[in-house]
């Protein structure tokens, strides 16, 4: 009895072995391409590996997700696993975690109707993103923004065809380059960045953001019309911005003093506003 049951053992790790090893990642890799393609037109998924995990599941090495070749996320290493009781059920739900943008993904998707036009819910939290590494930053030619980024966000098209959902990112140790420089200033440090959005078909909607810096602290409210490429997006803020003293002085060797304060409100802010496009936008103080 002992020994079959070494036999039986010896059995399936081998064949896990070889099912692990001999995996089709490939083939695999060219279906799952060829299927999001097919139901998603202008959607294409680059996956430089893929392997089989266990507990049942998937690793995905390096995948890169692309509208119409413009990178729309990325990441090195993802792993997909189901949950089990859901296989049995209309609704399938996946967990996908794993290490994105030098930080870290944990998200679930429930699926409703697997077809050619799937009703789903995403939710995920995000930490420790590296903002600089997000291909679409990249892209902005008239400024650079580094930083680390912790949020969530919760998307589904269970409502709207398009999709909706909303969004909250919590942004520290950031800095805005700015090319060329504006108002004279070259660079902006931020300590903490707060946002939150509504996202409903391709407009953004910024309920609320937050800035707070030794330089300046801001309050704005605006959205965003998305387009492709992201970057040019079209982008209407609103918000009143706060000078501090050692930034007034700072400010004062470029524009004259009365400038600035003369167009402060009853709290003491300045009222500004962002208009055009995401990558090179008007900024003005009104």
């Amino acid at each position: 009895m002992k020994k079959k049951i070494v036999y039986a053992g010896y059995i399936i790790i081998v064949t896990v072995f070889f099912l692990y090893y001999l995996f089709p990642g490939d083939a695999v890799t060219a279906y799952i391409n060829y299927q999001i393609n097919n139901k998603s037109p202008g959607v294409q998924l680059s996956i430089t590996e893929l392997k089989p995990s266990f507990p049942p599941g998937m690793q995905l090495f390096a995948p890169n997700l692309l509208y119409q070749n413009q990178p729309i996320i990325a990441a090195d290493f993802l792993e997909v696993k189901p949950s089990y009781t859901s296989l049995f059920s209309k609704d399938k739900i996946f967990f996908i975690t794993g290490d994105i943008y030098e930080g870290r993904l944990d998200s679930s998707i429930l699926v409703a109707n697997i077809s050619a036009n799937p009703a789903f819910e995403f939710d995920a939290s995000f930490e420790n993103i590296q903002i600089s590494q997000i291909p679409a930053i990249k892209e902005f030619e008239s400024y650079q923004i580094s930083g680390i980024a912790d949020g969530n966000i919760v998307y589904s098209n269970t409502e709207v065809p398009a999709g909706k959902g909303n969004a909250g990112i919590i942004v520290t140790d950031s800095m805005v380059r700015f090319t060329p420089a504006l108002f004279g200033i070259d660079q902006l440090v931020f300590k903490t960045i707060n946002a939150d959005f509504e996202i409903v078909n391709q407009r953004v909607t910024l309920k609320k953001l937050d800035v707070d810096s030794r330089e300046v602290s801001a309050h704005a409210s605006g959205s965003i019309i998305l387009k492709n490429p992201i970057n040019k997006s079209t982008v209407n803020i609103r918000g009143e911005i706060k000078l501090h003293p050692t930034f007034i002085k700072q400010l004062a060797n470029i524009l004259p003093i009365e400038m600035i304060t003369k167009k402060k409100s009853k709290t003491g802010g300045i009222p500004f506003r962002i208009t055009g496009a995401l990558d090179q936008p008007n900024f003005s103080l009104k």
